[in-house]
């Protein structure tokens, strides 16, 4: 298949929410805010024996920039179909450490925002490049109104940039009244990699200026990881 078929095979998958690649990424992201991050990253400690079950990693990381955002954290548990996250739901929510959970960050958490998201399938396939812990992460949340055709001006810009970085595509729901659909990360060892990685934007927006709009974006860092 040529990259345009298989592209559109992705999104065709995506729209009726049965996409289930090898090696995808499906899950839930929550933007909080925690007055007592120590205490709230305990209290997901916990609770991840129950996700670790259901094949479910949750990764926790600190915000670094958000703009105007309230988030101090970003909070995914993923695994590698929605099937995963319907798994995870049903063990959790009848669960003591679900219980345990909730009375734990009462008081502790304000959620300024949450996603479903899945991949679409388009990387640039350097994965293997993000190897620290404590690696940076960049999402750049959008709403577009051809897929498709940002997908294909998005394959191009990976195709240019061949920095140290990972570049992956995700769509999203749930987000809300002008919440986006589509939320790009990108994700590098260190800061001076991530944004130094920025050739090629100038055809990229004027390909995508008139099927994009901006709606939020913000850089945080891996803090822990709960397996």
């Amino acid at each position: 298949m040529t990259r345009l078929v298989l592209k559109l095979f992705y999104f065709s998958l995506v729209s009726a929410l049965t996409m289930n690649f090898a090696n995808a990424q499906s899950g839930i992201g929550y933007y909080v805010q925690a007055d007592n991050p120590a205490a709230y990253i305990q209290a997901i400690e916990k609770l991840s024996s129950v996700s670790a079950s259901a094949g479910i990693q949750t990764v926790v990381s600190v915000a670094v920039a958000n703009g105007p955002g309230t988030a101090t954290h970003f909070v995914s548990q993923q695994g590698d179909a929605l099937s995963d996250v319907d798994n995870f739901r049903q063990l959790s929510l009848d669960s003591p450490e679900f219980s345990e959970f909730n009375s734990a960050v009462q008081g502790n958490r304000t959620l300024t925002a949450e996603v479903i998201y899945n991949s679409l399938g388009v990387d640039n396939g350097k994965a293997s490049v993000v190897t620290s812990p404590n690696s940076y992460s960049w999402h750049i949340h959008l709403l577009v109104t051809d897929i498709p055709a940002y997908l294909e001006a998005l394959e191009e810009l990976m195709d240019v940039n061949d920095g140290d970085v990972y570049m992956q595509t995700f769509q999203t729901f749930g987000t809300g009244l002008g919440g986006g659909n589509i939320v790009v990360v990108n994700s590098a060892n260190s800061l001076e990699e991530l944004l130094t990685n920025n050739k090629g934007y100038d055809v990229f927006i004027e390909k995508t200026i008139d099927i994009r709009t901006p709606i939020a974006n913000g850089i945080y860092q891996t803090i822990a990881r709960f397996d």
